[in-house]
């Protein structure tokens, strides 16, 4: 009997929730403990159910796109070397969005990433999610700007120092020394390398548990120690510390400038310690070649127009200066937190937050340690509300609940953004901070153009001005040319040229007989080409003989000639005989 059936007990408890697609169990729900890490499922969840409760026109007005907590993983499995080789691991992923990635609603594409994280020795020192946002997804086929912004809430830097930074103690004489060799930075913990060293003449070293770390205005204590080499030396006994030194900061610290006091307070001289500001990691370098090469293949293939090259490089990757996490367990909480804030910005806000600096970029209201610990209370709140009604109604699907219980709908949008707005006011400062940066950028744009205009128009103007005097020269030397030519004088040559002109001529005036009469021998010789032996004859015959003959041709004309072919006739009948004698 099914009526018996609805009335037997209490509905059975509902062990999931979802909502398109997107399921969280009892367990998942057990991650927004305390001391707990979120996992990908409730990062979907939330972030789904986000974009649907928190654009004011829901799901026609959502500004940011999300494809999924393993988006990153899934691009680079198969070994894939790129984005735009990886984009066949996640060809049809952007299709399930309406108008795809490049919607023009959208003005960020929210990318979590799961980073494996490793210790000095290379081993598995477990997992950090960050999220990577990219700004403005269209501008690299538009020629717009376009950023990924690396969101990071356990930063690392390190920076060594060579030759150490050095101190001593007060009044030791060198004889007390304190080197510092590295420090490094892991999202809110300082970690510094030391040695130090006494000679015994001052009883034993003074013990580092007691240092402080002065930042910001504030003392951090009680450091962490570990000592590779703990001998503290007494009286004439030599003492030496090697180790590291651990300070846990507030996590809403900005400032790269330390001040190390070693030991009791007064006993060393202060140390100085400087970070350089945050680089990209190379993960980070990775994420942001990877998602341009994605961008780039996904425009080709289902961009709205493929006419236009999407330019993958045109990305620039930047490290926001966020907030850092005082624990280790948070890191997801942060990715969600920062997720969804950006869901409340509208797309030109956030198109325009690709050309702001990373100066500017700090100024955003960011969320602190005190802003995920709160978010975390709501959501596990909100989570257990959920399930309680689920059970009650015996209907697991959310979007179905919510749009039944119109008051349970504002609870859980209070649980996903703040009761008062939040951080409104601090988002205007800032817009008016980046309206201002890009009003003086554009302002330094003006003047540098109208420098680079203004060195144009003198470089064209001195052309101009050669150009003008080149015509002017040519004119002048025509007219003088035509004045020279109207008097009868010629055109002007150069004495040199014309002396050389004249010597020449008369040289070939002189040399015209002789030249006629060598033309006239050759065509002789032509007609009668001469023997082997004559030719050896003539080599050997006077040449006065040849003298005597060009001076006839030059004599007389016809009688030269005459005598020029029988001295050739006599010629021939000498070289038999001279062949015989030389036989």
């Amino acid at each position: 009997n099914t009526s018996n059936l609805l009335t037997i007990g209490p509905m059975p408890p509902v062990s999931e929730l979802s909502f398109r697609r997107a399921i969280i169990n009892l367990a998942d729900a057990g991650r927004l403990g305390e001391g707990e890490d979120l996992n990908d499922a409730i990062l979907d969840f939330f972030i789904r159910l986000g974009q649907w409760l928190i654009p004011p026109k829901g799901d026609d007005d959502v500004p940011v796109s999300y494809l999924g907590s393993i988006f990153w993983k899934q691009l680079r499995s198969a070994y894939a070397t790129s984005g735009e080789d990886g984009w066949k691991n996640v060809m049809n992923w952007a299709k399930r969005k309406a108008g795809g990635l490049f919607n023009n609603n959208y003005g960020a594409f929210a990318v979590p990433i799961n980073e494996d994280l490793k210790d000095d020795k290379g081993q598995d020192a477990g997992n950090h999610w960050w999220l990577a946002l990219v700004l403005n997804p269209p501008g690299g086929a538009k020629k717009e700007p376009i950023a990924v912004m690396c969101l990071d809430s356990m930063q690392r830097r390190t920076k060594k120092f060579d030759p150490p930074v050095a101190t001593e103690a007060v009044g030791s004489m060198h004889r007390y020394t304190l080197e510092v060799t590295e420090v490094e930075q892991a999202g809110y913990l300082i970690i510094i390398s030391f040695e130090a060293r006494g000679d015994g003449s001052f009883g034993a070293l003074p013990r580092p548990e007691k240092s402080k770390l002065l930042v910001d205005g504030y003392a951090c204590v009680d450091p962490q120690l570990g000592l590779r080499i703990n001998m503290p030396g007494g009286d004439d006994v030599p003492g030496r510390f090697q180790g590291q030194l651990t300070f846990a900061m507030d996590g809403r610290c900005r400032s790269s400038i330390f001040e190390l006091r070693y030991g009791e307070e007064g006993t060393y001289g202060p140390v100085k310690i400087e970070f350089d500001p945050f680089q990209l990691t190379r993960l980070q370098k990775d994420v942001s070649r990877y998602l341009g090469g994605y961008l780039a293949k996904e425009w080709e293939v289902n961009g709205p127009l493929k006419s236009l090259r999407f330019e993958k490089q045109a990305a620039r990757a930047l490290v926001a200066d966020v907030h850092q996490q005082e624990n280790l367990n948070d890191c997801g909480v942060y990715v969600l937190e920062n997720t969804l804030r950006s869901l409340r910005l509208s797309k030109p806000f956030l198109k325009t937050m690709a050309e702001a600096s990373s100066q500017v970029l700090s100024s955003y209201p960011w969320p602190s340690q005190k802003d995920i610990t709160a978010r975390k209370m709501k959501l596990k709140g909100i989570v257990a509300r959920l399930f309680a009604v689920a059970a009650d109604k015996g209907i697991a699907d959310v979007e179905k609940l919510l749009k039944d219980d119109a008051a349970l709908k504002k609870e859980v949008l209070v649980a996903l953004t703040d009761e008062k707005g939040g951080e409104g006011e601090d988002i205007e400062q800032f817009a008016d901070s980046l309206q201002k940066e890009l009003a003086a950028r554009q302002a330094d744009k003006g003047r540098s153009e109208a420098e680079l205009k203004r060195k144009e128009e003198l470089v064209q103007a001195r052309r101009e001005e050669e150009r003008l005097r080149r015509e002017e020269e040519a004119k002048k030397a025509e007219e003088d040319r035509l004045e020279a030519k109207r008097k009868g004088e010629g055109p002007r040559k150069n004495p040199t040229i014309k002396k050389k002109q004249s010597s020449s001529s008369s040289g070939s005036a002189s040399s015209s007989p002789s030249r006629r009469q060598e033309k006239a021998a050759a065509t002789n010789k032509s007609r009668h080409p001469p023997s082997s032996d004559e030719e050896s004859d003539a080599s050997r015959r006077p040449k006065n003989n040849k003298t005597k003959n060009n001076v006839a041709g030059r004599g007389g004309g016809d009688r030269g000639r005459k005598r020029g072919r029988d001295a050739d006739s006599r010629d021939e009948s000498r070289s038999p005989s001279r062949r015989r004698g030389r036989r």
